[in-house]
């Protein structure tokens, strides 16, 4: 279920989220968030690490959401590519769990950059009455297409927290894209993707509104992982 990945250079299962981390890398920095974009219902923050690359959290309100609607978008792997950018295809290979999912993501991204593939095991739990949690990390495994690069080190999550009208989310991601792709641009790329993605996210759920009975993929638990 994860679904997320690059949409600019010109971004849950979680897949809609791993678009945003395939340009940021893994190291971790003490610098403090610095504001990049807001309005009324999205902020888009972001640390500078020591590598010169960027870590990146998007922080959104929506309006008669909840996390079973979200998390059905972000587990549909055939229409992920239709809001995602640069998402060619999403697979599910397995299900180690009933709450856990190894997906591979195929990547289209823009020239010159190399097209890139992902291998990546997600596990949903919920730890309050109200709030929901997803992560999402890489998985170990040999290339499917050597002609690809892949993306290695993924570290995502969703937190969801449920209120009477409003779901509150936070997104953040890290992964390291490989290959020769300068820090600016994956620097700006970060930053663009996570922004598009939320707001996609927020139009894909405005515009279908699913009332669901079950759970697409029903939280469990996620200690260890």
């Amino acid at each position: 279920m994860l679904r997320l990945i690059v949409n600019h250079i010109g971004n849950v299962y979680f897949f809609g989220a791993l678009i945003c981390a395939i340009t940021m890398s893994t190291a971790h920095g003490n610098e403090s968030w610095t504001l990049y974009k807001s309005n009324k219902w999205l902020e888009i923050h972001y640390k500078k690490l020591p590598n010169g690359l960027l870590q990146v959290k998007g922080q959104a309100r929506l309006s008669g959401a909840v996390t079973k609607s979200v998390i059905h978008a972000l587990t549909d792997t055939e229409s992920i590519p239709t809001w995602v950018s640069n998402v060619r295809s999403v697979t599910v290979l397995a299900q180690p769990e009933p709450n856990q999912s190894l997906v591979y993501t195929k990547l289209n991204l823009p020239w010159p950059v190399a097209d890139r593939e992902m291998l990546t095991l997600s596990c949903f739990s919920q730890e309050e009455e109200n709030k929901y949690v997803l992560k999402i990390r890489s998985a170990a495994s040999g290339s499917r297409a050597k002609s690809d690069l892949q993306v290695t080190d993924v570290d995502i999550k969703w937190t969801f927290l449920e209120y009477a009208s409003d779901l509150h989310i936070t997104y953040t991601a890290q992964a390291r894209l490989n290959g020769s792709v300068p820090n600016w641009i994956a620097n700006i790329a970060s930053l663009k993707n996570t922004r598009n993605m939320l707001q996609s996210l927020r139009k894909k759920l405005s515009e279908s509104p699913d009332v669901l009975s079950e759970w697409t993929l029903p939280p469990g638990d996620c200690d260890g992982f």
